[in-house]
């Protein structure tokens, strides 16, 4: 079989089916807030049109939104590269040493290219995205740019595999994390912590940079509307869907690493305060930005409501599982539900509801991890 296609086979779509969940929840978050948000006020229809063009055209054509994009790029390669050098060290996939450098170096880079490029292809459908924008609108330098430098990431990642493939391997190095809170003492709450900064980060640093650019495109977006209670809403309802990742897998890895902790003397409703004391630490950057933006009452308005928000997405894991695809399709709804109901400048109502049934899922299924919702 071609070396290409055993690269396509082993690692390309291996790569997807793995981040599936991230990938599907990124696509889903953009493309509802591109098709769904609504302008605040009453607009003719013609000119609500004009505001969802002009907000698409923020994202593909801004130099400042460009940017941002291509350090998501970036970092994304960077997740790439992680889970390839990873899976070349595993012992199932050894074979690759041996049948690969019996090719020339040349043969070697083209495979290693497509295979980039295949995992490169969310990038690629970006700048098609961007390219039919600039065409109909006359942008075409960012385009461009975005081709360009699609390409060199793809060069560099080929580079970096071919270094990999025809090097010794070495034993792998502790982490500076591992290092530096080796001998902390870590109680029971903080322990995904310790899992997010090991094992997360390269996730924590895209959920960060996704919650930077719902931030800057909303509120650049309505500089004029800023008092508006409901802007802010909206822009902490986009930082915790961004976020909701984060909460998927802090019940992933208590559900894999800690499940004997269910028959320890944790009270349900500790295990919730912990749960939203870890959330205000994560949340920390966007609760500043948001205390120094807005007044004192609707910051703990907003700041009350997101937590919220994110109890009853900790909480809807429980009638999920760990089926991520389950669990976006019920964030996706839940997001359009929260959006309207913030539009609508329920706030509080939105705040009773979503604590009410986050405790409400909690209690009732918390000692009953397997009585999840059936689709059959």
């Amino acid at each position: 079989m071609d070396i290409t296609r055993v690269l396509l086979k082993v690692l390309s779509w291996r790569f997807y089916r793995e981040n599936s969940g991230f990938l599907l929840f990124s696509y889903v978050s953009v493309i509802s807030y591109c098709f769904f948000i609504k302008t605040a006020g009453v607009y003719p229809p013609e000119q609500s049109v004009f505001y969802h063009l002009m907000l698409m055209m923020t994202f593909i054509v801004s130099p400042i939104v460009m940017l941002l994009v291509f350090v998501l790029f970036f970092f994304y390669t960077i997740k790439s590269w992680r889970y390839v050098i990873k899976q070349l060290k595993d012992e199932t996939n050894q074979f690759l040493f041996y049948s690969f450098n019996a090719s020339s170096k040349e043969k070697q880079f083209i495979s290693l290219f497509f295979m980039q490029l295949v995992i490169s292809l969310p990038l690629v459908g970006y700048w098609l995205f961007a390219t039919i924008l600039g065409v109909l609108f006359k942008a075409n330098l960012i385009p461009l740019i975005t081709l360009i430098y699609i390409l060199i990431l793809i060069i560099i990642s080929a580079l970096i595999y071919l270094h990999q493939l025809n090097k010794v391997q070495v034993p792998e190095k502790k982490s500076i994390v591992g290092k530096l809170t080796g001998h902390w003492k870590k109680p029971y709450p903080s322990l995904f912590l310790y899992y997010l900064g090991r094992k997360l980060q390269l996730s924590l640093t895209l959920t960060k940079l996704c919650s930077l650019l719902v931030i800057i495109g909303i509120y650049n977006g309505f500089k004029e509307d800023v008092d508006d209670e409901r802007i802010m809403g909206i822009i902490m309802l986009g930082v915790a869907i961004t976020h909701s990742f984060i909460i998927y897998k802090d019940h992933h890895f208590k559900e894999t690493y800690l499940r004997f902790s269910r028959n320890m003397p944790y009270h349900p409703l500790h295990i919730i305060v912990n749960f939203i004391i870890m959330f205000v630490f994560i949340l920390l950057p966007e609760l500043i930005w948001l205390l120094t933006t807005t007044n004192l009452e609707v910051a703990i308005k907003i700041t009350l409501l997101s937590l919220s928000i994110s109890l009853l997405f900790r909480s809807l894991v429980y009638l999920t599982g760990l089926q991520i695809y389950r669990y976006l399709i019920w964030t996706f709804c839940l997001f359009v539900l929260q959006f309207y109901t913030i539009m609508f400048d329920q706030l509080w109502l939105l705040f009773a509801f979503n604590t009410v049934a986050g405790f409400t899922i909690f209690y009732t299924h918390y000692f009953r991890p397997n009585h999840t919702i059936s689709y059959s």
